[in-house]
C-alpha cells in the first residue's frame, strides 16, 4: 500500500519549516523557547497548521 498520498493533519519539522518559511533550526528554536508547541505523545515533533498559524500571529503581535 502506497501511503505517500495520504494527507495527514500533522506536519513534520521539515514541512512546518516550509509552511512558515523558516529553517528546521528555526522550528527547533521556537519549540525550545516555548513559542511553538508540538503535538504531545507522538515520540517526534509534529505540528498542526493551526498551531503554526497561531505562532505566527503571536509573533506579529509582539513585533508590530
Amino acid at each position: 500500500m502506497d501511503t505517500r498520498n495520504i494527507s495527514s493533519p500533522y506536519l513534520t519539522v521539515e514541512e512546518a519549516a516550509a509552511y512558515i518559511r523558516t529553517t528546521k533550526h528555526g522550528i527547533y528554536a521556537l519549540v525550545k523557547r516555548g513559542r511553538l508547541k508540538p503535538m504531545p505523545g507522538f515520540g517526534r515533533l509534529l505540528f498542526t497548521k493551526e498551531e503554526l498559524d497561531a505562532c505566527l500571529q503571536r509573533k506579529r503581535r509582539r513585533n508590530p
